[in-house]
């Protein structure tokens, strides 16, 4: 039998399934993003061609708003609900800066695990009835319905991506899932609608004068 090469793979070594793995290299968490841009497109074209001027098709549209804000704030009160009842003492380094954080930050910078879960839904829930808030002020004030459709459609996308909810709602841990976390509201679509909005109106008055 011929001589086996000093740099050829042995049969059942850890190098021959770790290369392939390296090799790939893949952003799961970018893909993913991507992925649901690419989503959202036709769901809001489809959507888009609803007639909301229909006072039916707009109080389903109203049902559905309050019922995304309602089971939304449930959430995020039920996961609040679960860390207090755990109480992890672990310790988070570079916890990033809130008022919640900052005032329960040690001499080493870091808080504890609870303090940190508590600060970042708290943020979370903070962000999510300011969105509410202001598609329903857009909705009452002006008649608009495309925030309160945006709100439907993304607004649980951002919940389900929430870091903290997926652990204490899901169970989720290990890689990905490291403390401290990403926020996950940036390039939301609703701020992105309500600035449009602001810059046409502008654009109108000065047309007007």
């Amino acid at each position: 039998m011929g001589k086996q090469s000093k740099n050829a793979p042995v049969r059942g070594s850890a190098s021959v399934v770790a290369e392939p793995a390296a090799a790939e290299g893949v952003d799961t968490e970018a893909a993913y993003t991507a992925l649901r841009q690419v989503a959202f497109l036709p769901i809001m074209w489809q959507a888009n061609k609803v007639d909301f001027t229909n006072q039916e098709n707009r109080q389903i549209l109203l049902v559905a708003f309050c019922t995304v804000v309602a089971l939304g704030w449930l959430a995020i009160q039920l996961a609040v609900v679960r860390i207090k009842r755990k109480n992890d003492s672990g310790r988070v380094l570079n916890p990033g800066s809130t008022v919640q954080v900052d005032e329960q930050k040690a001499a080493d910078g870091s808080v504890s695990v609870c303090s940190y879960d508590k600060a970042f839904l708290q943020q979370a829930k903070m962000q999510f009835m300011m969105i509410a808030a202001v598609g329903t002020f857009l909705h009452l004030q002006w008649g608009y319905t495309q925030p309160l459709l945006l709100m439907c459609i993304m607004q649980p996308m951002q919940l389900w991506d929430n870091k903290a909810l997926a652990v204490h709602l899901r169970g989720r841990s290990g890689p990905g899932y490291e403390r401290p976390w990403k926020a996950t509201h940036a390039g939301n679509p609703l701020a992105q609608w309500a600035e449009k909005k602001r810059a046409e109106a502008e654009e109108a008055a000065k047309k007007a004068d």
